[in-house]
Order: C-alpha cells, then sequence, then structure tokens
C-alpha cells in the first residue's frame, strides 16, 4: 500500500512537472514573440531617424546659403522679402531655414 502511494505521488509530481515546463515554453515563445516586437520597432525607429537626418541634411541655415550664394545677409533679407525667394520657417522658433533644392530651383529660374 505504501508503494502505491509513493508511485501516486511520483506520477503526480511527474504530471506537475510537466505542465511547469509546458508554462514554462509558453513564456518562452511570449517572450520570443516580445523580443521580436521590440526589434522591430527598433529598427522602424532607426529608419525614422534615418529619414529625419536626410530632411535636416537637405536644409541650409542663413550662414550657409550666404556662403553658398556667395551674398551678404542684407542681401539675402532683401532677396527673401522682395524676390520671393525660398524659405521655411521654424515653427516655434524665429529661425528661417533653406531647402537646398528650392534654391537651386529658384537660381536656375534667375539666372536667365
Amino acid at each position: 500500500m505504501k508503494k502505491i502511494n509513493e508511485v501516486n505521488n511520483i506520477q503526480k509530481l511527474l504530471k506537475r512537472q510537466r505542465a511547469y515546463m509546458k508554462g514554462i515554453l509558453v513564456m518562452q515563445e511570449k517572450l520570443f514573440d516580445i523580443q521580436n516586437q521590440i526589434s522591430e520597432e527598433l529598427f522602424k525607429e532607426v529608419k525614422r531617424e534615418k529619414r529625419k537626418e536626410k530632411v535636416t541634411s537637405d536644409l541650409l541655415s542663413a550662414k550657409d546659403v550666404r556662403s553658398m550664394l556667395e551674398i551678404s545677409a542684407s542681401t539675402l533679407y532683401r532677396m527673401r522679402m522682395e524676390d520671393g525667394f525660398p524659405f521655411i520657417k521654424v515653427p516655434g522658433k524665429k529661425s528661417i531655414m533653406f531647402d537646398k533644392k528650392d534654391i537651386e530651383e529658384y537660381m536656375a529660374i534667375h539666372k536667365k
């Protein structure tokens, strides 16, 4: 009788162990899924940052434009105010930026 009880106890322990192992496997799968989701989000964020850097690199400061066109600050200001020289007002700031492509188009049109 004692051996039957021991065998039953061992079988119960083995069933519990199997259940725990299944639970552990499920948790491992979920952790793996979470790690994949985190990796995908990080990858997307890196792509977004690269896009931002690319957009930012196309923007020039007034100093860059003056140097590029070899003009003074007052000439650049006059061109903006009177000649429709393309510029971008940075929201929430006093600064003004210039898109390199817009400047190139403007110069191509006005060289004629």
